[in-house]
C-alpha cells in the first residue's frame, strides 16, 4: 500500500500524524493520552532542558528514518535537540570501548537489533538498567503493552526495552503462474512441478535468507531443509529487488521468502504478486528490526536520556519512530493500520520470537550452521 511505502517522505515533512512541527505540544503532553503532572516528571523535564541535548545511536535498519523523524518531534515536545548517529551497531560498540578507555562519554541512548545488543552492549556491560527510570505513568502500565507487560528482552528484564515487533517468515507467488490457495503448506513447495522454479535469499549468508531457513530448520527439521534447498534447486540471490522482479515479472513463480516492503511495492507497481502463507506447520516468526533500546552507561546527558527513554516507552515516541522506520509498535494504544494486515501478529498463534534471548543466542546459531552445512553443499 502506497501509504506504507511513502512513510519516509511523510516523516521528512514533519510526521503530521504525530502532531507535526508547530503543533504547540507542551512537554507535559508528550503522550497523546496522558498528561503527567507529578513533580518528579516536571523536574525531569526541567533538568533535561537544562542539558539541552541528547545523542542517539541508531542502527541502519531504522537510522535514516530516525534521523528525519525523531529530532523534530522530540524538539517539538520538549525543546531539546537530538543528535542522531547512524551506523552499524558493531562499529558503535568499538567506538564506545575506545572512548571509555580515554575517559570519554559521548552517547546517551542506543537503538539497534538483537545480536549486537545482547552479545556486545549487554555482554560487554556498556548499558545500564532503565526500568526504574521509567516514571511516566503509562510507560510500565501492563495494560498498554500487547504482551501484558513492558517488553524487556534481557534476562533480568531491566536494561533492553523492545519498542518494535512484527511478523515475518512468508514468501510470495506470481498469481498468474500460481493460483492463490494452490500452495497451502511448506510441503507443497517440495512437489516435483516446482523443482527449479523457486527463488530465495541465499540461506548460507547471515541475513533474511538465513533467518528464514534457520526458522524452517527449527520448525521442520534438517530433512525438509535438504529437500527444499538442495533437491528443489532454488535460485539464490542477495538482492531484495532482484527477487521481487523475478517473481513479479514471472521469471520465477515462487519466492521462498520475500520481505513485506518488496511485496507491497510490487503490488503498488501493478505486478501480480501476493504473499504466500502463513502455513500451519510454521506460522511465522516475530522480529524486532532495529527496535531494541538501551541507555549507555555514564550517559553525558543523563536527564535527557531518561526523558527520551520514557518518551520512547509510551505511545507518542513509538508512534514517531515505528511509523518512520516501518516497524510495528507493541503498545496497545498505537495504531498499526498503516501496515499490511498480514504482518501484524494474530492473538493466540504460537509464533516463534526470533528476538527472544534464547533464540538469538542459541537456537538461531545452531540452526544456521545446520542450514549452511546442508545448503552450502549445493
Amino acid at each position: 500500500m502506497r501509504r506504507w511505502l511513502g512513510l519516509l517522505a511523510a516523516a521528512a515533512l514533519g510526521l503530521a500524524a504525530c502532531g507535526g512541527p508547530g503543533g504547540g505540544r507542551s512537554a507535559a503532553s508528550a503522550s497523546p493520552s496522558a498528561s503527567p503532572s507529578a513533580a518528579g516528571w516536571d523536574q525531569l523535564v526541567a533538568a533535561a532542558k537544562k542539558e539541552g541535548k541528547l545523542v542517539l545511536s541508531v542502527a541502519p535498519g531504522g537510522g535514516a528514518s530516525a534521523r528525519q523523524s525523531i529530532p523534530p518531534a522530540f524538539k517539538e515536545d520538549f525543546g531539546i535537540d537530538v543528535e542522531v548517529i547512524v551506523g552499524p551497531s558493531s562499529q558503535m560498540v568499538e567506538r564506545l570501548k575506545l572512548e571509555r578507555a580515554s575517559g570519554i562519554h559521548s552517547v546517551d541512548v542506543v537503538i539497534g537489533g538483537a545480536d549486537t545488543m545482547y552479545q556486545s552492549f549487554y555482554g560487554d556491560k556498556l548499558i545500564e538498567p532503565i526500568r526504574d527510570k521509567l516514571i511516566h505513568p503509562e510507560a510500565l502500565d501492563p495494560r498498554r503493552w500487547t504482551i501484558g507487560k513492558p517488553w524487556f528482552m534481557d534476562p533480568e528484564e531491566q536494561s533492553i526495552l523492545r519498542i518494535a515487533t512484527g511478523l515475518t517468515g512468508f514468501g510470495a507467488i506470481n498469481t498468474k503462474l500460481v493460483k492463490p490457495g494452490e500452495i497451502t503448506s511448506y510441503s507443497d513447495l517440495l512437489k516435483p512441478e516446482y523443482k527449479g522454479k523457486l527463488v530465495t535469499f541465499d540461506p548460507t549468508i547471515n541475513g533474511a535468507g538465513s533467518q528464514h531457513a534457520a526458522y524452517l530448520a527449527y520448525k521442520l527439521g534438517p530433512d525438509f531443509i535438504r529437500k527444499l534447498y538442495l533437491d528443489q534447486q532454488p535460485l539464490k540471490s542477495q538482492d531484495n529487488r532482484q527477487i521481487s522482479d523475478w517473481v513479479g515479472r514471472g521469471n520465477y513463480p515462487i519466492a521462498i521468502v520475500m520481505n513485506a516492503v518488496n511485496i507491497e511495492q510490487a503490488k503498488a507497481d501493478g505486478l501480480p504478486v501476493k504473499e504466500m502463507g502463513p502455513f500451519k506447520e510454521a506460522p511465522g516468526y516475530l522480529t524486532g528490526g532495529s527496535g531494541l533500546m538501551a541507555e549507555i552507561k555514564d550517559a553525558p546527558h543523563p536527564n535527557a536520556a531518561q526523558l527520551f527513554l520514557n518518551w520512547m516507552a509510551i505511545d507518542r515516541g513509538q508512534d514517531v519512530y515505528d511509523r518512520a522506520a516501518q516497524l510495528i509498535s507493541p503498545r496497545t494504544g498505537v495504531k498499526n493500520d498503516w501496515v499490511p494486515e498480514y504482518v501484524i501478529p494474530k492473538p493466540g498463534v504460537d509464533y516463534t520470537d526470533s528476538y527472544s534471548w534464547d533464540y538469538t543466542l542459541n537456537t538461531y546459531p545452531k540452526n544456521f550452521e545446520l542450514v549452511r552445512r546442508i545448503a552450502g553443499s549445493a
